[in-house]
């Protein structure tokens, strides 16, 4: 298939290639010079992007101009995920024909909780308190047009997750409300739910898709998307890719982006993301797919810092990431002051010796009386579903990432965590001697916070701090429409999810309320699909909240 002006126009404009536009402004360019100027052009790079981001991702620079098919739908979405997905579901609600291109087989999403703002159990001045509890939790960094999104739409993206979820077969067995109340008498309530562990929000966002497909949904499983297709300067469709060839997916309202982070791109990591460079990453094939597409036409990166999660909620209960436990190095020695909360551990163990291979590897100390102690929440017998090995069908972990252990004797312990055994126990030794005096001469850790590790049984968690998303990407506006370098809007072009935007804009995504991250990424991908369809932020239909209370007024 020879190229069209079409074609041009989008190898142009894909590759940042203004002299090639002007060249066809200036005379009628054949087919054949016209595929050639296009090629030239693709040795110029997106702004902001490297040759090195390409090799790592599967988006293709070169003009692609013969396809094995060509299909077409009002609205194409790219990436099946948290973001993804309901996306998907919502521009079938809304009437529009939809396709969604996903390069992994099966759905890929991130967590397995997210929350949402409850509009009709908050008033105005507690809505605005709880913006601010986020924008000091994220540095005063937050951009407040996303804010926003997630505050006045993420509560009715909860109530109609929750009953499609239901209507899927998947309902939350944990969906509870908290209640904000500030001093001036304001209030805000924000629902949490959650997918129980070892189940997460690919299993339901797999439930959805299939909900959707029966409805009439197309899902083109292993089929990445590697190329935009513009008109105009406007987003018209994307070209696929599987062993069939190429396939060119006509969009006749929009684009939706919602392909994930960069975590996997090494390239994109270093240079805008560093801080993550020398620790595991919790995800696989997520190499920035969405972001590159989303700059080659034109749109830019949200500017550093990028908000990265950081987190190991899996080798032990999430609440017991919350007390200040002694932590101790591979070689069973202190490293750092404990009183850091564990979003922001990585900031901590990145200044470990460049000797180190994983810095995110490091040992937590406590002893059986951490409840009184501490006072979290969190059981032993509850602890025990940590222990590998230790019961048969553990509840409410992933078996495969659970790393605490319990031992009669710090010898045993030792042992039992591959640490050397004299050094722990000096270690303890030196703790318990600060906690006794009540001044730690080696990091500085408050008086108040130092508690001895004296009653055996003695635990200890191996823990394992990796990357589970950068949660940032291309610029966006309030509905998602991604934003060139002047901040104009690319027609027919959304983005959402993890590669959108910059919400966080911190250094760490901050837990301070709790479920910001997901329930941002739904609200995303459910109301950019609103807006392509109908041009407005309103569902066509909206789940109320007396249809959907009940789900967290048990």
């Amino acid at each position: 298939m020879k190229l069209n002006r079409r074609d041009f126009l989008k190898g142009s404009l894909v590759l940042g290639g203004a002299a090639a536009v002007a060249g066809l402004a200036g005379c009628q360019t054949s087919a054949s010079s016209g595929a050639q100027t296009a090629a030239s052009a693709s040795a110029q790079l997106p702004a902001g992007t490297t040759a090195e981001d390409f090799e790592n991702s599967v988006v293709e620079l070169e003009p692609i101009s013969d396809f094995a098919d060509e299909k077409t739908y009002d609205i194409v979405v790219v990436g099946a995920g948290t973001a993804g997905v309901p996306a998907v579901c919502a521009a079938l609600e809304e009437g529009a024909t939809v396709a969604c291109l996903q390069k992994a087989p099966t759905c890929q999403a991130n967590g397995n909780g997210s929350s949402g703002v409850i509009l009709e159990e908050s008033n105005e001045i507690g809505k605005l308190q709880y913006k601010q509890a986020w924008r000091k939790a994220g540095g005063y960094r937050m951009n407040p047009d996303l804010l926003d999104l997630f505050v006045e739409h993420s509560g009715e993206t909860n109530m109609w997750i929750l009953k499609n979820a239901e209507e899927s077969g998947i309902a939350y067995p944990s969906a509870s409300a908290t209640k904000t109340d500030y001093d001036d008498g304001s209030f805000c309530t924000a629902v949490l739910k959650s997918v129980p562990k070892p189940q997460n929000h690919t299993h339901l966002m797999q439930a959805l898709a299939d909900s959707a497909a029966k409805n009439g949904a197309e899902f083109f499983y292993g089929m990445p998307a590697v190329q935009l297709v513009m008109e105009d300067g406007k987003v018209t469709g994307v070209i696929g890719k599987d062993s069939n060839g190429y396939t060119k997916f006509n969009a006749n309202m929009a684009v939706i982006l919602a392909a994930g982070d960069y975590q996997n791109n090494e390239s994109l990591v270093k240079r805008y993301s560093p801080d993550i460079v020398r620790f595991g990453r919790k995800q696989a094939e997520r190499t920035g797919d969405g972001i590159l597409l989303g700059m080659t036409a034109g749109g830019a990166m949200t500017p550093v810092n990028h908000a990265k999660t950081m987190h190991d909620m899996d080798a032990a209960p999430m609440l017991m990431t919350k007390p200040i436990f002694m932590a101790l190095d591979e070689n069973g020695e202190r490293f750092m002051n404990e009183d850091i909360p564990m979003e922001s551990w990585d900031l901590a163990l990145n200044r470990r010796p460049l000797s180190v291979e994983d810095p995110g590897r490091f040992f937590r100390i406590y002893d059986n009386a951490y409840a009184d102690k501490y006072k979290p929440t969190v059981p032993i017998e509850t602890l025990e579903n940590s222990i590998p090995g230790f019961k048969d069908n553990p509840q409410g972990v992933y078996p495969e990432l659970i790393d605490t252990h319990r031992a009669d004797t710090l010898d045993e312990l030792a042992e039992e965590l591959g640490i050397p055994a004299d050094a722990l126990k000096k270690s303890v030794e030196k703790w318990n001697k600060y906690c006794e005096t009540g001044v730690d001469e080696e990091f500085g850790v408050e008086k108040s916070k130092l508690k001895p590790i004296d009653t055996p049984p003695y635990w200890g968690t191996r823990q394992w701090i990796r990357c589970s998303a950068i949660n940032s990407g291309v610029k966006i506006n309030g509905n998602c429409q991604v934003l060139n370098d002047k901040d104009e809007v690319i027609p027919g072009l959304y983005s959402v999810g993890s590669g959108a935007g910059d919400i966080c804009g911190g250094l760490e995504w901050n837990l301070a309320q709790g479920g910001l991250c997901c329930g941002s990424y739904m609200t995303m991908g459910r109301y950019a699909a609103i807006h392509a369809v109908t041009g407005d932020m309103k569902p066509s239909k909206p789940v109320s909240y007396d249809e959907a209370k009940h789900y967290w007024a048990k």
